[in-house]
């Protein structure tokens, strides 16, 4: 039975930040959209830039064909008078692809006195206590995360637009070269490969990735700049010589609401203690999720992508939604770490998933498809072979539709115990049926290969898409067994085993120009 929750006790009342009125918001998917619009508006700003970075390269190319790092605009904008400052988190050991405390000078341009780029490093916290369950569907158990365990994860870029406003984005792509990707999830695109590597060897090791950032204006903006700020200020690694306190250039409360605008609520994941105006923590993300998930009953659906799935809570209650009629489909990564860039703190997430009495009741649940993402290409110059990768689902949100209203979260926060409960994270969540039926179409489109207008049809047929995606993933293994051409991207989260990349003797092909477009401002 559906439940009878007003629409306002969806946002999470507990969360620093309350929903505000009057914002505009874009999907931008896959880092070939997302870093461009990026791109575009470091070079639009005239006032500051403020970057949280927590897995980044320093050789990181935003739009690969132009050759600009991000450090480059970076440098390029702060010598033009922009006020860049950036948080970096600074882990307990080694990480690949972090950026650890250089102390001024390691990086150039950075924290090399007046007229140079500001940057603090903040080290994470750890988590010692009882893990609850949000409902009482499972005993508490105790946990013990050491601080080393612990991981700064959000990703944000906030800057002015040139025109006196602000603009925000949020989301889950790291500046990593091997995050880069377009749509076509092309497992042989040299875009997606680091300056100096070699090509085949770094495609062979590294899978296409998909993930989603989202642009973000209005008055939610100030309550982005604000986290920003916070963290700045409270960073564990100050560089008091080198830097100064932040002081955010506008708050939510002065920013105009946008005419026609959307309600969007900024919603995180702080440790307890990390910092003074947060000393009890923030734990908004995860009230957010269960908030959601206790409103989809039979006729709504729910559609997840995540990197993770291991939150005992929320899949908890994702078992729950499908016991009252709601239709789950989930599209999870195939092997989380294999192959990507991640680093131990991440490697070892696994291990804290207790949830062996929970997890098998939603994968063998006729309510749920766990399924998960690949892509298929041609062979260059030899006629019939097909190369098979999994597609690593880097991305991090949830659509609850019912039939009288939506919402929908995304940003940096798996569904893992660590981003629910003690990483730093950050999403964004809205409440716009329209808006989130065409952005879900908009995701159905690339992994199902059907077009928009028939992903819409099935988002209002919650049985009718579950039954499409399980039956797609079937044929689609069938095929991969058979050595054919799938017919989209979906397949069976269990039990699919994608074939080792193999490009030797390949001959890439070069990526296609680009026409740049002249900047606006």
């Amino acid at each position: 039975m559906e439940s009878k929750m007003a629409s306002d006790a969806l946002w999470a009342a507990s969360g620093t930040y309350p929903p505000r009125q009057g914002n505009e918001v874009d999907i931008l998917v896959d880092g070939q959209d997302a870093y461009r619009e990026i791109s575009d508006a470091f070079h639009n700003a005239r006032d500051f830039i403020y970057l949280t970075i927590s897995f980044g390269q320093q050789d990181f190319l935003l739009v690969p064909e132009n050759g600009e790092t991000m450090f480059d605009a970076l440098r390029s904008r702060q010598k033009a008078g922009v006020d860049v400052r950036m948080v970096v988190w600074e882990p307990a050991s080694d990480t690949a692809d972090t950026i650890p405390d250089p102390s001024p000078g390691r990086i150039p341009g950075v924290n090399e006195g007046p007229g140079s780029i500001q940057a603090r490093w903040d080290a994470a916290k750890g988590y010692t206590g009882w893990y609850r369950s949000p409902r009482g569907h499972f005993e508490p158990f105790y946990l013990d995360f050491p601080a080393k365990l612990g991981c700064h994860h959000q990703k944000t870029y906030i800057m002015d637009d040139g025109e006196g406003g602000a603009v925000a984005f949020a989301g889950g792509i790291n500046p990593v070269q091997a995050y880069w990707d377009t749509p076509k999830h092309d497992s042989l695109d040299v875009r997606r490969v680091e300056r100096g590597k070699d090509p085949l060897k770094t495609l062979e090791e590294v899978p296409p990735l998909h993930d989603i950032f989202y642009r973000i204006r209005g008055p939610a903006v100030g309550d982005v700049l604000a986290n920003f700020v916070e963290r700045y200020n409270g960073a564990s690694i100050p560089h008091k010589e080198a830097t100064s306190d932040a002081t955010a250039p506008v708050v939510a409360d002065a920013i105009t609401p946008i005419p026609g605008g959307i309600e969007v609520q900024v919603v995180r994941t702080i440790a307890p203690k990390t910092y003074p105006a947060t000393s009890d923590g923030d734990r908004g993300i995860r009230e957010l999720y269960l908030n959601a998930l206790t409103s989809a009953g039979k006729g709504s659906l729910v559609y997840i992508e995540n990197q993770y799935f291991f939150d005992h809570g929320i899949v908890s209650e994702i078992h729950e939604a499908a016991e009252r009629g709601a239709k789950v489909i989930a599209l999870l990564t195939s092997q989380p770490d294999e192959g990507t860039l991640l680093g131990p703190v991440e490697n070892c997430l696994e291990t804290i998933a207790r949830y062996e009495d929970v997890f098998p009741l939603v994968a063998g649940h006729d309510n749920v498809a766990l399924l998960t993402l690949g892509n298929s290409r041609p062979v260059p110059r030899t006629a019939g072979k097909i190369i098979y990768s999994e597609t690593y689902i880097h991305s991090k949100n949830m659509a609850v539709i019912t039939d009288r209203r939506a919402i929908m979260t995304g940003g940096s926060a798996n569904i893992a115990f660590t981003s629910m409960w003690f990483h730093s994270e950050i999403n964004i969540a809205f409440t716009d049926i329209v808006l989130i039926k065409n952005w879900v179409a908009k995701l159905w489109a690339e992994h199902l290969h059907v077009s928009e207008n028939e992903a819409l049809g099935l988002i209002e047929e919650p049985s009718e898409a579950l039954t499409f995606f399980k039956a797609q993933a079937g044929r689609n293994h069938a095929a991969l067994q058979r050595g054919l051409m799938p017919e989209g991207r979906v397949y069976d989260w269990l039990g699919t085993d994608f074939p080792k990349r193999d490009f030797a003797g390949i001959t890439l092909p070069a990526p296609q120009p680009v026409l740049e477009v002249a900047r606006g401002k």
